[in-house]
């Protein structure tokens, strides 16, 4: 595992606390334990979670430290039914996301996320928007991915249907066609009324197999709690805009490297990887420039991400892909992330270049109209506090 363990003692040391308020950390769920190989019985402790209990004491009763610490991995800040992150898990109001993505489609988990009971936004025939014009295609076909779907979404009927509502049966099949939208403007192509991975697969001329890869990809990447993209959605939801704007605020914060943006990291990665042919060399000469090796590791999943674990092993094989998965465990303990397996998938299957980031940006949609939605809910607006440290005034 990615996650390293010590002893009892050591724990409790790194804590400043005793070996009986170890364990009840231990039975709250705050500290994760293995068995040793040599002897099951004797308990290791997680060093990752051990550092986290070490940070939330440091900030202690300061409220303003905590606040801050609380937007950077921190403490939860918002309430939320949609998705849970714990024990290495994900789960979407409470189904596994690894089990969803071996027979769901995203339509599936979208009404899963929306709440819609027994109505089906997908089968509402005011879901599908008109067709674009082909001169306006052509004209946003140059653009960057995020800011294509930015300029195509005004363009759909739905734009017009998106304001808040009081029931949530207008705003679902406004949601469906938003989400139709965003995935025809991903590849800039005529929206479908198809399921979307077939839309996908039939778009790039994939055969059944692979177009179960992009079903896979797409439920696997459909929400992620609280993440900047979907914070980013929750603000402006909160401010009673249109979903059509929310989604806005969703693509611009998707679009940055560090986050859905990293996946173009990820492919200049596997460019080097490609042109030299040897993952350790590549990983040492990066190191060696002060470079860091991206989408490894992440602070959620310490031993490992389960949507890059869901997908990979699912892909064709590929020597230097699973060369470089062995050196980074090997030599930094470090397991993939999803942009990682989103990369992955993208080149096995030799899609045009940005598909990752399509896939991500499609899935994504569907979080971020539950989170649009649970946010009209609260009806508050979401307005922190800045902690001034400027010059005072003169």
């Amino acid at each position: 595992m990615a996650d390293k363990f010590i002893t009892a003692d050591a724990a409790a040391a790194e804590l400043g606390i005793s070996r009986a308020t170890l364990y009840a950390y231990v039975s709250r769920g705050l500290v994760q334990t293995s068995g040793t190989a040599d002897d099951p019985r004797r308990r290791l402790y997680s060093v990752h979670d051990i550092e986290a209990l070490k940070k939330r004491k440091s900030v202690g009763r300061k409220p303003k430290e905590a606040a801050a610490q609380a937007l950077d991995w921190g403490l939860p800040v918002l309430t939320s039914s949609i998705t849970r992150i714990s024990d290495a898990r994900l789960a979407y109001r409470g189904q596994d996301a690894v089990e969803l993505a071996e027979s769901a489609a995203l339509e599936d988990v979208a009404r899963l996320l929306w709440q819609c009971g027994e109505f089906d936004p997908f089968e509402d025939t005011k879901a599908q928007p008109n067709a674009w014009e082909p001169e306006l295609l052509a004209l946003t076909e140059p653009l960057p991915l995020t800011e294509r779907c930015q300029t195509l979404l005004p363009f759909l009927d739905a734009g017009r249907m998106t304001a808040w509502k009081r029931d949530n049966r207008r705003l679902w099949p406004s949601a469906s066609a938003l989400l139709r939208g965003i995935a025809a403007a991903s590849v800039n192509a005529q929206s479908s009324i198809k399921p979307l991975h077939l839309f996908l697969a039939e778009h790039w001329g994939l055969d059944d197999k692979e177009a179960d890869l992009i079903r896979r990809a797409l439920v696997l990447q459909a929400d992620h709690e609280l993440n900047a993209s979907a914070f980013a959605v929750r603000v402006v939801a909160s401010t009673g805009t249109s979903l059509g704007a929310c989604l806005n605020a969703g693509l611009s914060a998707l679009s940055g490297p560090m986050h859905g943006g990293m996946t173009s990291l990820v492919e200049l990665l596997f460019d080097e990887l490609e042109r030299v042919g040897n993952a350790e060399q590549v990983v040492e000469e990066r190191l060696r420039r002060g470079e860091s090796i991206p989408a490894f590791h992440h602070p959620l999943y310490p031993n490992g991400d389960p949507r890059a674990a869901a997908l990979l092993p699912h892909l064709p094989a590929d020597p230097l892909r699973d060369d470089l998965l062995r050196v980074m465990l090997e030599t930094a303990g470090q397991l993939p992330t999803c942009d990682v397996a989103l990369v992955a998938l993208r080149r096995s299957l030799r899609l045009p270049r940005g598909s990752a980031l399509a896939l991500f940006a499609i899935a994504r949609t569907v979080g971020w109209i539950a989170h649009a939605l649970e946010q009209r809910q609260d009806e508050k607006l979401i307005r922190p506090r800045a902690r001034y440290v400027g010059p005072e005034i003169s």
